[in-house]
């Protein structure tokens, strides 16, 4: 895992000891977010929150690149940051087509709502379509949510968002054994 949330997470075992299930996860991380709140570390909740589900995600992605729901290979996480501001794109890889693919994570508490402007998905897609580098590029969002607003992926997007919301995310992961023994590894347990 080359995410920094290994590195800064010094409660990998309360966060992953024991955890089969993405609402178990999902619940350790709300606790233990809410106890980083003010830490002096330069990080929020929020932020904490993101920082380990992008991780989960590295790990999720990069363990099915074979996988045609997520269609993306030799992923890597993407850190640049301008200004300190993140700029919209979380990973990138290729997708099995061999076209460039830019991925966003998301995390959300609620997994009953949608992704609305409100979470700045068209940061993701403007710095995919605007970058001459990624401009061609497949793009999926991989989120705690429900999913993308219907209306939103289907009039502001063009349906050019892949996204793997709460319940592909549960299909895939819960009592997936070897996904949550490779993430704990990854996390140094």
């Amino acid at each position: 895992m080359k995410h920094r949330f290994r590195y800064i997470c010094n409660e990998a075992s309360e966060l992953l000891d024991g955890v089969n299930k993405l609402s178990t996860f999902m619940n350790r991380l709300n606790k233990i977010s809410a106890e980083q709140e003010g830490n002096g570390k330069g990080w929020t909740a929020d932020d904490y929150k993101g920082m380990a589900f992008e991780a989960l995600a590295e790990v999720f992605i990069k363990s099915s690149p074979i996988d045609k729901r997520v269609n993306i290979a030799n992923y890597r996480p993407h850190s640049a940051k301008l200004d300190g501001k993140d700029v919209g794109i979380d990973g990138y890889g290729e997708s099995h087509n061999g076209n460039l693919h830019t991925v966003q994570v998301k995390y959300r508490s609620n997994p009953t709502l949608d992704l609305t402007t409100k979470d700045s998905i068209s940061n993701f897609v403007a710095t995919t379509a605007a970058s001459p580098k990624y401009k061609d590029a497949d793009m999926t969002i991989v989120t705690t949510a429900r999913g993308l607003n219907q209306f939103l992926a289907e009039n502001m997007y063009h349906d050019r968002i892949n996204v793997l919301g709460i319940q592909e995310l549960t299909k895939m992961l819960d009592d997936n054994t070897v996904f949550w023994d490779r993430f704990r590894k990854e996390m140094g347990l």
